[in-house]
């Protein structure tokens, strides 16, 4: 009879664990976007928010939206489920609604992603960060393309 109990308690407490674990997980943070080096009145600024590797290799964005270049730094705020997300960012110079591109692929329109420096952007796992309650804010810098 002893011997079930511990098992019964074992058991709810893994239980318990896997909730709890789900719960933080699923919290929503009141997260900020924070863009740098846009050109005043140079274009749209278009933001797309990737969740995983798959998504962002598929472009399917979880969420995207579009801002005006209103200053040279701009932000939006938005609730996003606690976990880690990819940034991508392009001002739309020309506004044909698309970042142009030229040779190879190499973007002609100022863009950035979220832990990027320059050259080959790199892969979700390089470009993530983590929104969570003591990160809330996740900062992209947009400039032309340098190697």
């Amino acid at each position: 009879m002893f011997k079930k109990r511990k098992s019964t308690i074992a058991m709810m407490m893994a239980v318990a664990s896997v909730f709890f674990t789900a719960h933080l997980y699923s919290q929503e943070v009141n997260a900020a976007i924070e863009i740098s080096g846009v050109t005043v009145g140079g274009g749209s600024v278009y933001v797309a928010v990737f969740s995983n590797e798959q998504d962002y290799g598929a472009n399917n964005r979880f969420t995207g939206f579009i801002l005006d270049a209103a200053g040279t730094t701009i932000s939006r705020e938005l609730n996003l489920p606690a976990g880690e997300y990819l940034v991508s960012v392009f001002q739309d110079t020309n506004n044909n609604e698309k970042l142009d591109t030229g040779l190879f692929g190499i973007p002609r329109e100022p863009f950035g992603f979220t832990n990027y420096s320059r050259g080959i952007p790199g892969n979700f796992q390089k470009l993530k960060v983590p929104v969570n309650a003591s990160q809330t804010t996740i900062t992209v810098n947009i400039g032309r393309y340098r190697w």
